[in-house]
């Protein structure tokens, strides 16, 4: 790719050269560059480094146009960085983030971070932003969240006036009649998608946002449909947590019509927009900061 205003450069680094990513650097770094956060795009699941739709190529772009520097990262067992043997999950992903931070620190000083992720990635940044003051700000797509006690209310409501209901039993009639019975009954097997994330408790979740609300950082958390077993109103992750000031500091965004791996092209430059809007909030003077708000957006 050839762009005036940025450079891409592969790195391989880590011990054995283990790790593999993509450093996005602006062209002519802003005057402001040596106290921007650098942007850590980490991988999900079994996506690799591009992330769902290349949408973390588009974003690195993205922000590199405005001014940041990131790194979009193949995690440990995933794309080109090979599995580390002998580790647990968690285990691994710390001595990955360990080697992250050591090459960057190489490349670029000692800089803030901000680390993004969709659903597992969303996890490990909870999960290792108590631990390192470097980190000042999290891009949480689909987070975790837990029920507060209007939830199963909610729940009920949108069950039974969501016109999708209808549509999708439907679907579920016409394929029943053109199914054998045996394959019906496997592909009617409902899969848990969180109990195949190693997900943050909520002590784990509640300090990743005091330590972010210490360092004077912020937070952007994006639900989509994916999200709707555990959260079903905008605002809801602010109320479980409780803490003080969390509008000050967290921006918290509810789309129930935009769909988890976000695969259609609206819904992708919309989430784009979003993060671009937030992370402009970096360039502006402290003094006169935008604030974040808690609000309901559909897709």
């Amino acid at each position: 790719m050839s762009d005036p205003v940025l450079t891409e450069e592969p790195l391989q680094f880590g011990e054995g050269g283990r790790l593999f990513g993509i450093l996005t650097l602006p062209a002519t770094p802003a005057r402001t560059a040596h106290a921007l956060p650098v942007f850590v795009l980490l991988s999900a699941g079994a996506l690799h480094r591009v992330g769902t739709f290349r949408l973390h190529v588009r974003l690195s772009r993205q922000l590199a146009r405005m001014g940041f520097s990131s790194l979009r990262v193949d995690l440990a067992g995933i794309g080109d960085s090979p599995r580390r043997p002998g580790l647990t999950n968690q285990e691994s992903v710390t001595a990955d983030y360990k080697e992250i931070v050591s090459v960057l620190e190489s490349r670029l000083g000692q800089l803030p971070l901000v680390l993004a992720g969709l659903c597992s990635g969303a996890d490990n940044a909870i999960k290792l932003t108590p631990g390192d003051p470097r980190i000042v700000g999290m891009v949480l797509l689909d987070p975790i969240c837990f029920r507060d006690d209007g939830f199963k209310a909610r729940a009920l409501v949108l069950k039974y006036t969501n016109p999708d209901l209808y549509v999708s039993w439907l679907k579920r009639r016409l394929k029943a009649l053109t199914t054998p019975r045996r394959k019906r009954k496997e592909d009617d097997e409902p899969l848990d998608y969180l109990a195949l994330r190693n997900l943050p408790t909520r002590e784990q979740v509640r300090a990743a946002f005091l330590s972010i609300r210490e360092r004077q950082g912020r937070v952007l958390s994006v639900f989509t449909q994916y999200a709707l077993p555990y959260y079903n109103r905008a605002g809801q992750l602010g109320g479980v947590l409780g803490l003080e000031g969390y509008p000050q500091f967290c921006t918290e965004i509810y789309w129930p019509q935009a769909e988890h791996t976000y695969p259609l092209e609206l819904h992708r430059r919309r989430l784009l927009k979003e993060v671009g809007n937030w992370a402009g909030a970096y360039l502006r003077p402290r003094l006169n900061p935008c604030p974040p708000v808690v609000r309901l957006q559909t897709a």
